[in-house]
């Protein structure tokens, strides 16, 4: 059996690609991921965007696609890999969709955002972004009460990388962890200990973007062992069609996750297409884009457009359905509207 890996953890392969594990649901001799880093040597088999700056790791220099999850990139990884790496090609029999996942065999190095924080505090000549984040991951550990057990360290700090634009990723393990932080965030920004940071409309409702002592810090939630319910192979997934509709947040306690989770109500279709008989209509709708993470609250209103699929218990034949947005189809969106 594979080493167990969850959302957040970051995979070096033989072939020097870094992919991040996505989620939580993996088959057993592999991991579900998506490509964050490119060898510079592979930069001309891709026809994406990257973006101007690179990264050095292990003696490889390494680029960054511009876009993450865009239909358009995601195509275009698996046309690549499949023509030139189809290990990293994976048709997944409960998903109903070809995925990009590293098989647990091609795996080279792990990095383990705790572990790395760890290593960082422990160094004695940190850099300035080392000695930035320790001092705001202390702050906020002490500010919240939250372990310093509970936080770690993602992207280019996680894994050691000489960037010369590095951002602070910080990770916290546990929705009430999380929320803590949150909430002790607001008050700090409120005291003009930071700022937050707007770099689109997303975060002005996300707010988990800020800037402290000259650096940006980015804060997201990862699911504690405790809180990981999702087992592969406990549902069948069958796509059925691109739907839009409005509806209403009933809890958003996962959706601060990846994915994430907004259980909804009250769906109302907004064209004729996407009109369902009462036993068809989500309850939940599933976000695998980054982008829509964490924007809603309970009662607010959504604006969705998404894949509709069926999900079958491979226990007990029982059926739901979900919409999910980050499909890979195009055109898939959430807005948000609040009611104060």
């Amino acid at each position: 059996m594979s080493k167990r890996l969850i959302d957040g953890d970051i995979i070096k392969t033989e072939d020097g690609f870094i992919f991040y594990v996505f989620g939580y649901e993996h088959p057993e001799d592999r991991y579900i991921a998506y490509l964050k880093y490119v060898p510079e040597r592979f930069k001309s088999l891709f026809k994406i965007e990257f973006l101007p700056w690179i990264w050095k790791l292990d003696g490889e220099t390494y680029v960054r696609p511009v876009k993450l999850y865009s239909p358009e990139n995601i195509q275009e990884i698996v046309r690549v890999f499949d023509g030139n790496f189809p290990q990293y090609i994976y048709e997944c029999p409960y998903n109903s969709k070809v995925l990009i996942s590293v098989p647990s065999d091609t795996v080279e190095r792990v990095f383990n955002p705790r572990e790395a924080l760890s290593r960082i505090m422990n160094k004695t000549n940190r850099l300035p972004v080392e000695d930035v984040a320790v001092e705001w991951i202390q702050l906020i550990s002490s500010e919240a009460v939250v372990d310093l057990k509970s936080f770690g360290v993602h992207g280019s700090l996680c894994l050691g990388m000489v960037s010369v634009k590095p951002d602070i990723d910080v990770v916290i393990y546990g929705g009430l962890n999380f929320r803590k932080v949150r909430n002790t965030v607001s008050k700090l920004t409120s005291k003009d200990v930071m700022r937050y940071v707007y770099e689109n409309e997303f975060d002005k409702l996300r707010k988990n973007r800020l800037s402290y002592k000259g650096f940006k810090v980015v804060f997201n939630a990862v699911r504690g062992f405790d809180e990981i319910r999702d087992v592969y192979g406990t549902y069948r997934r069958m796509p059925i069609k691109t739907v839009k509709f409005r509806c209403m947040v009933e809890s958003a306690e996962e959706s601060f996750f990846r994915p994430a989770i907004y259980r909804v109500s009250e769906y109302r279709a907004v064209n004729e297409e996407s009109r369902l008989p009462p036993e068809m209509r989500p309850r939940d709708v599933v976000v695998m884009d980054s982008t829509y993470r964490g924007l809603a609250y309970e009662g607010d209103l959504l604006e969705v457009q998404g894949l509709l699929e069926r999900e079958v218990s491979t226990s007990s034949n029982i059926e739901r359905y979900r919409v999910v947005i980050g499909s890979g189809r195009p055109g898939e969106y959430i807005q948000v509207r609040k009611l104060y």
